[in-house]
């Protein structure tokens, strides 16, 4: 390998480390909405729930495509790309999602296939399968494993929401190597709408090895079609954000911005087409 390269990837390898920018393998992108709200989205029913709580797919009743950017701390080799596809059928909705982070050095990929389905009224399942890729030097060589996870919702009233997902939760690893473990990450969260205009978020997130975080968000219709979202986290560094989103037809566009004690903020941008087919149960 050229030493430069080398040198590089063990510098964005210990940045990656010391950082912890990542939550589970394939850093998974958080859309602009849940950013918004700090992450908060276990038990919100959206258009990303492939990537959250892939119960919430069980409410996304109309064909959907997003695509999603975020780039954290402003560094271009830390950016995620993503696009989730919602496809609902007779019995329940099937998930597509895809992401990549990183850069031709080094780099996470996720492809995943979800299906959520609703079991009566108040209560939504779902499961997914993940098949993660870490891309390196052909000197240390990729990296493969197929992960599931899945996810509840529980809606005791109308007006609330209660989520829990788990990720990996067989710890396993990666194959081709002992020491790469794909950590387990449960979250259990709860939606309440306090008015028609006002949704309060609180999620408690607790990854294998790592500090028990939580997070609380509100999000607030000022007027039809535009919402102001913040949201505040309790990480080791605490985590501040702020969120809009707008829609316009058929399109919603949401724009989020966090902001990390130490390294600055992160922008996020999501855009949803949504093609009306049905009623949205959420």
């Amino acid at each position: 390998m050229n030493p430069l390269k080398a040198m590089s990837f063990c510098c964005f390898a210990a940045f990656l480390n010391l950082f912890q920018i990542f939550a589970q393998p394939a850093n998974n992108p958080v859309n602009a909405r849940y950013a918004g709200m700090a992450g908060t989205g276990a038990a919100l029913p959206d258009t990303w729930s492939g990537f959250q709580n892939q119960a919430g797919l069980a409410l996304i009743r109309d064909l959907s495509l997003s695509l999603h950017y975020e780039n954290h701390f402003i560094i271009p080799e830390n950016s995620i790309r993503a696009l989730a596809v919602d496809i609902p059928v007779t019995k329940g909705t099937i998930g597509v999602c895809y992401s990549l982070f990183g850069t031709s050095l080094y780099f996470e990929s996720r492809a995943a296939l979800a299906y959520g389905k609703t079991f009566g009224k108040r209560f939504n399942a779902g499961i997914q399968l993940n098949y993660l890729m870490i891309g390196q030097p052909a000197d240390y060589g990729n990296m493969h494993a197929v992960v599931p996870e899945g996810g509840f919702l529980v809606r005791p009233l109308d007006n609330l929401t209660i989520g829990f997902h788990l990720f990996n939760p067989a710890r396993q690893h990666f194959p081709q190597s002992q020491d790469q473990i794909i950590p387990s990450v449960m979250q259990i969260g709860i939606g309440y709408r306090i008015i028609d205009q006002v949704l309060l978020c609180a999620e408690a997130e607790k990854e294998t090895h790592e500090k028990q975080v939580w997070k609380a968000g509100c999000e607030y219709t000022m007027i039809r079609n535009l919402n102001l979202r913040l949201g505040v986290s309790s990480a080791e560094i605490s985590r501040f954000a702020i969120g809009l989103g707008y829609t316009f037809r058929h399109y919603t566009l949401d724009f989020a911005l966090s902001h990390h004690q130490w390294l600055g903020f992160t922008p996020y941008v999501t855009l949803t087409r949504t093609i009306k087919k049905g009623k949205q149960n959420g």
